[in-house]
């Protein structure tokens, strides 16, 4: 059994407050990411400009940098988007924009990939007519990357209270190191640490 001082109650109820506040914002950011999560059609011009990237879809210049050289090189032939359509239609617009409408309604006539929920979908007009006389549409996938993640929050260790603070650094979308020190509740000493090598996967104990 053990009690707490009058510093770490309102040590522990500012770290409440932070998580109550970091809840909230995650609130609001996970309905505004639903938003973004719809598909989008662009032209390849478009789809190849970096700013235009950064400002319709919402994402880093990193993650925009790499998205517009995919595009680029699929439209050489140097690279192929996740999922390549022959349409019929008026014009590439119209293909294009059928089939971001049948990725947002969910169409099961689709390919799966085509369906499959990430961070961004990007539906690409290709300018030049196929050989039937036909349109041909590209879609990519895009899992905003992130080179960091930062933590705080408290821990007990044997009745004495502590402030976990965590650095955690991804080195693709799969693999990180998580650095974390913690502080004693004066916020003036290290007592202790640890850091850690993190692989995604995708199930835990083939349950989740």
């Amino acid at each position: 059994m053990f009690s707490l001082t009058k510093r770490q109650a309102v040590m522990l109820g500012a770290v409440l407050l932070l998580v109550v506040a970091g809840y909230l914002l995650y609130q609001h950011n996970a309905a505004q990411e639903a938003r973004l999560q719809q598909a989008v059609t662009m032209t390849a011009k478009q789809a190849e400009d970096i700013n235009v990237l950064q400002n319709e879809l919402k994402i880093s210049k990193q993650n925009a940098e790499l998205l517009a050289k995919a595009v680029a090189d699929a439209q050489v032939g140097k690279l192929q988007p996740e999922v390549k359509f022959i349409v019929q239609a008026p014009t590439v617009q119209t293909a294009a924009e059928k089939i971001t409408e049948q990725i947002n309604q969910q169409d099961n006539s689709l390919p799966p990939l085509a369906l499959e929920k990430t961070d961004r979908t990007l539906v690409v007009q290709n300018e030049q007519k196929t050989p039937e006389s036909n349109w041909d549409v590209g879609i990519f996938k895009v899992n905003n990357y992130k080179n960091w993640y930062v933590g705080a929050g408290i821990g007990v260790h044997d009745s004495d209270w502590y402030l976990p603070v965590s650095a955690q650094r991804n080195f693709s979308k799969d693999a990180a190191v998580d650095v974390q020190a913690h502080l004693n509740t004066n916020l003036k000493e290290v007592n202790g640490g640890q850091i850690m090598y993190k692989r995604a996967v995708n199930k835990l104990f083939l349950l989740f």
